[in-house]
């Protein structure tokens, strides 16, 4: 009998030990998701309960110390580089170019997708691969 416990006291952690999953990972905050590029093609405008779709090309970069540089192009035209500094708070995040007023809005982000929405404008940016 004192052998099968033995035998059960050896073999009993490796049963019981999980092969472990993901979840148990901390995930990573919205300020470390959001640092890096994104680019964007497409912006919607709610106009009441109606989404008015208008095509452009964007580029974001947000960078680990705050700041970053984008562009945009509508209607054919590419704005000239914006270069700001950012912070979020929650999940406002703000941006400055110290010449004008800061712009904020809202954020999320899933599945590599970068949701903005500022009044009635939103912006959607995917992850910028390589």
């Amino acid at each position: 009998m004192k052998k099968y416990l033995l035998l059960l006291a050896i073999i009993l952690p490796f049963v019981l030990t999980s092969c472990g999953d993901d979840k148990d990972e901390p995930k990573q905050s919205l300020e470390q998701q959001l640092i890096g590029s994104w680019v964007g093609d497409v912006y919607n405008i709610i106009e009441g309960k109606v989404v008015v779709t208008h095509p452009h090309s964007g580029y974001i970069l947000f960078n680990a110390d705050h700041t970053g540089k984008g562009w945009t192009i509508i209607d054919g035209v590419k704005s000239p580089d914006m270069h700001f500094t950012w912070s979020l708070k929650g999940n406002v995040l703000t941006l400055s170019n110290g010449s004008s007023e800061p712009e904020s809005m809202e954020i999320s982000i899933k599945d590599d997708v970068l949701h903005t929405k500022q009044g009635t404008i939103e912006l959607d940016y995917i992850r910028a691969k390589g």
